[in-house]
Formats: structure tokens, C-alpha cells, sequence
């Protein structure tokens, strides 16, 4: 049957008919409605220009799943949002995340029937990579057991779509519909009241209570879920939603029905809030806890990083191995210094390698603080402009925002936009600022 025809008459009304499983498994698999199933109690009328029809549970499946999607901002696809952080900083190094599958309190999470698992770390200790890797553990282990689904969210504070408490929590239900539909009848009473204004900014309290009904469900087996840069929300949305997951998760909690849910929240332990919130549950600290482990897996990272340099630059061996002394030493624990010194040390050659590497001091702080430096007088005035108005925009700006906010005009004897001009002011400030084109 094709989608747009009606079924036959009932009460002189037109009825497209279906289940809405049905419903949901076609929308998500982009095909039209089927006429498979049987006629489901009329909720309303719809009245269009040449027809009155009863709309159907049908037509509030679709249209719930439309707003899931397309109420503003956008839903984006959590899958698809996991690979970002791999085109940015490159694939896993072989070897590296795999002491996680060791770790007593990450078994005890595994195996455990409801629980929250924190995974804490400070800036630069690959919380982001052992995120990833965590995942595709936990798909792998999904995939050998039709008991088992996995869901996940990867947090950006550079993308207003992915840095809300509405936005992980509509992330997480729009993969727990793609793999249970009839899961969406804990979500259509409430759609059918507020329709789109479900899944705004404004409904987080509506929204978590179908979640939260969700993975109650009793058809529900194993729920694992992974998100990661809890800390990357707005912190307003973060806090509200860290209380709600204390209480789904708390031993005392009231409601009969077993949560299926089975949680690793990975973040900083910034705000303050967060630690408030999250420290009665198991905790991993890749700092100071994991320190060896962490450290084992810098020196696999500097290895690799190392590597790339010496094919690229044609290092003799005496020269790679003074690299990777000198990285093992200053680097501090932390991946993200030897990521951005790395692509540092490409711009030099072999003979100046030795000289450059002793403008790199220790630890992030320090090699910030001469990144600064670094930046001739002619344009500091400008860089700590545009800094300043990065750092207190409450969402990431445009370039032409920017430009506005400091002042940059097009220079018309050059046939530069506004733009143009900020993008090439932008990179003067080096790693401490990127531009993503959307």
C-alpha cells in the first residue's frame, strides 16, 4: 500500500492503519508506513483541503518521531557524533585503553544488574579515547546477546545540539527506540498533551519521566550506556540532570519496577557540582588512580606520535629516541601535550628539532602559557579580544559573531570578507582556539 492512500472508510472518515511498531521500525528505516495490521482507535480529527480523516496512533507515532528529531536544535546521531573526536585526533593507538577490561571496579560495574559507573580524569588524560574504546567493547558485547542493547552520547560544548541535558536524554531515546520501538508508548501520552514542546529545552522534567519509564520497561533486558563529557553541558541543565540520575540509581529508591540501565558517566570532576553529585557511586580516577595504567598508554601514544614524525621528517635513530625522551619527561601524564607538540615539531627539520623541543616547557600550564607568549605584540591586543569573548559566549560563535563583537571589518583592498579577516585572526591564536565549519 502506498503510504500516501488512505485505508477504507470507517464512519466516513479515512484511516491509515499499521501497528506502531510497525511505525517506528519504517521510520527509522526510511520507508513509508505498511497497511500490515489492524485499525487502531481513532484520537482526533485531522481536516485537510479535500479530506477529513481520524488521525490514528499511527499518525502520532510519525509525528512524535518527527519532533523527536527535528524540534530545535536538530537531534544529531549519537553514532555518527562518536566518530567526530577520531577525524579530529586520529584513530586509538594500538594497544592503548586496554587495561580497562582488568580493572576490578570496571567488572564489578559490568556485571552488576543497575549501576553507575563515574570514569573522571582531568584535561589531556584520554577520557574522550577510552570512552570510544568502552563502546566498542560494550557493541561487541551487545552483539552476542539479543538480552544486551547499548546506547551512548558524546557531549560537545562546541555544538549547541549536543550540550544540553534534553539533548543526551532525546540522544539516549532515539537509540532505545531504534532498537525497542514499542518502546515509544511510554513516550506517546505525554507527546499527544504537549506534541514538539516535548522535546524543547524547556520539558526536561516531562522528558526524563518517559525516559525514566523507559528503562523500566520489563521487556528490557541489559541497557548499557556510555556517555562521555558529562562536564562539556551547559551547567545549569547538568546539575538538574545528575540529580535525576542519582535518584534512578539510588539503593533507596521507591519504585517497584527494576531499572534496566546500566551507566558510565565520564567527565572532569569540574563543576564542583559534579563530584556533589556523583561521589556515592563507583568511581575510576584515571588521576591518581590509574596513573600507571595511563601512563603505560602515553608511552604506546608517544611511540606512535613519534613514529609519524621520523617518517615524515626522515629522524636517524639517535634523533627519535631524544624525542622520546624528552616527551616521556615533560608530557606530565597527559596525551594532549604530546598531541599538540607533536604537530608542533612538524613544521621543523631534522637539524632543528633538538632546538625547538627546548621551547616546549613541561606540562599543559606552562606550554599555554608559552603558546601565549608566543603570539607577536602587533596582535595581542586582538587575540586577548577575541579570547575574552570566546571564554564568557555562553555557546560557540560564529566568525562573523566574532567579528562583530571585536570590531574586524571586511578589508576591501584585499576583497576579504569579515569572515576571511577573523578566521586568519583566529588562527594567530594557535592551539588554543579551533574553527569548525558546520
Amino acid at each position: 500500500m502506498d503510504p500516501t492512500e488512505f485505508h477504507r472508510p470507517i464512519h466516513g472518515h479515512n484511516v491509515v492503519v499499521g501497528t506502531r511498531a510497525d511505525t517506528v521500525n519504517n521510520y527509522f528505516n526510511g520507508n513509508g508506513v505498511t497497511a500490515e495490521g489492524i485499525p487502531l482507535e481513532p484520537i482526533g480529527f485531522f481536516r485537510g483541503e479535500k479530506t477529513t480523516r481520524l488521525l490514528t496512533l499511527e499518525d502520532l507515532t510519525r509525528d512524535c518521531l518527527a519532533a523527536l528529531w527535528q524540534t530545535s536544535p536538530s537531534l544529531t546521531d549519537p553514532v555518527e557524533d562518536r566518530k567526530a573526536p577520531i577525524d579530529k585526533k586520529g584513530s586509538r593507538v594500538s594497544g592503548t585503553c586496554e587495561w580497562i577490561r582488568n580493572n576490578e571496579i570496571y567488572d564489578s560495574w559490568l556485571h552488576s544488574r543497575s549501576q553507575l559507573l563515574w570514569l573522571s580524569g582531568g584535561p589531556g588524560k584520554g577520557k574522550t579515547m577510552l570512552s570510544i574504546f568502552l563502546a566498542e567493547e560494550l557493541e561487541q558485547i551487545a552483539s552476542r546477546s539479543q538480552d544486551v542493547i547499548f546506547i551512548q552520547y558524546f557531549c560537545d560544548n562546541k555544538d549547541e545540539k549536543r550540550n544540553t541535558a534534553v539533548a543526551i536524554v532525546r540522544g539516549l531515546i532515539y537509540q532505545l527506540l531504534k532498537l525497542h520501538p514499542k518502546l515509544i508508548n511510554h513516550i506517546l501520552p505525554t507527546f499527544q498533551i504537549q506534541k514538539e514542546n516535548l522535546f524543547a529545552d524547556s520539558s526536561f522534567r516531562a522528558l526524563w519521566t518517559c525516559f525514566e519509564s523507559m528503562v523500566r520497561d520489563p521487556s528490557l533486558g541489559v541497557v548499557y550506556c556510555v556517555v562521555d563529557g558529562l562536564d562539556e553541558c551547559n551547567a545549569t541543565s547538568l546539575e538538574v540532570l545528575l540529580k535525576r540520575l542519582r535518584a534512578l540509581f539510588s539503593p533507596d529508591a521507591t519504585l517497584s519496577s527494576t531499572c534496566h540501565l546500566n551507566l558510565i558517566a565520564v567527565s572532569r570532576e569540574q563543576p564542583d557540582f559534579v563530584a556533589r553529585e556523583l561521589s556515592g557511586f563507583p568511581r575510576i580516577r584515571l588521576d591518581p588512580d590509574a596513573d600507571r595504567d595511563v601512563n603505560s598508554d602515553i608511552g604506546k601514544f608517544i611511540i606512535t606520535k613519534v613514529g609519524e614524525l621520523s617518517r615524515y621528517r626522515n629522524y636517524p635513530p639517535e634523533l627519535r629516541s631524544h624525542v622520546e625522551k624528552i616527551f616521556h619527561k615533560r608530557a606530565e601524564g597527559t596525551f594532549l601535550w604530546v598531541g599538540i607538540v607533536a604537530k608542533e615539531l612538524e613544521r621543523y627539520t631534522c637539524d632543528e628539532v633538538k632546538s625547538a623541543l627546548d621551547h616546549f616547557p613541561p606540562g599543559l600550564d606552562e606550554l599555554y602559557g608559552r603558546m601565549l607568549l608566543q603570539i607577536p605584540s602587533r596582535r595581542r591586543e586582538t587575540t586577548a579580544k577575541i579570547l575574552r569573548w570566546v571564554v564568557i559566549a555562553v555557546r560557540p560563535l560564529t566568525l562573523l559573531e566574532l567579528s562583530t563583537a571585536i570590531g574586524i571589518t571586511a578589508e576591501a583592498s584585499s576583497g576579504l570578507s569579515c569572515e576571511e579577516v577573523m578566521r586568519a585572526q583566529v588562527r594567530n591564536c594557535g592551539h588554543l582556539l579551533t574553527i569548525t565549519d558546520a
